[in-house]
């Protein structure tokens, strides 16, 4: 039991120290895919609507906004994902050079020195962090939403197939009834 008791404290301890970088993670993430998210939150909605009913229940018109928006948000969502991804890299760049810098001032052994730099380097670190994993998780919201997209296309699709074997086979029908005449 004292392992379990160690283990809750530490992992609150982890939790009150990344909730800063965790906000503003979360913030930029918020920024960067506030549109997509808000398409995706109107898909769930229909979604909830229909229950465990047919996905046919939703309208073609709306499948058909949808496999439109979804793509467009993710291109803009994309453009973003690279400026974060350049930031990351700059964040990472910046880190490296006050690295460098400071183990040129620094005095000790080369432990003690990197001790103490990357003390004095920790908030450039935690930038870099916060980039890295706000790149990451629009990434991930990338994929979810291609699979969306993928779904909502393929759903679109055997529509139209339908509608057309229906068509197709009326057609048939219509020319064999005009040619019995």
């Amino acid at each position: 039991m004292a392992n379990s008791e160690r283990l809750k404290k530490l992992i609150q301890e982890v939790k009150e120290e990344s909730s800063v970088a965790v906000k503003f993670s979360n913030d930029l993430l918020e920024e960067y895919s506030k549109e997509l998210d808000s398409a995706i939150r109107e898909i769930e909605v229909i979604m909830d609507s229909i229950g465990e009913s047919s996905i046919e229940d939703i309208p073609d018109t709306q499948i058909e906004y949808y496999c439109v928006k979804i793509p467009a948000l993710m291109y803009r969502a994309g453009v973003k994902l690279e400026e974060l991804g350049m930031m990351a890299d700059i964040s990472s760049s910046q880190k490296r050079q006050e690295y460098n810098e400071a183990m040129l001032k620094v005095s000790g052994t080369v432990q003690e020195k990197k001790a103490r730099v990357e003390q004095l380097i920790e908030d450039k670190a935690l930038v870099e962090v916060i980039y890295k994993r706000t790149y990451n998780s629009l990434r991930g919201k990338l994929d979810m939403a291609e699979k969306m997209y993928s779904g909502l296309k393929k759903s679109l699709t055997k529509r139209i197939s339908e509608n057309d074997l229906d068509r197709f086979s009326k057609d048939g029908y219509i020319r064999r009834s005009e040619e019995d005449e």
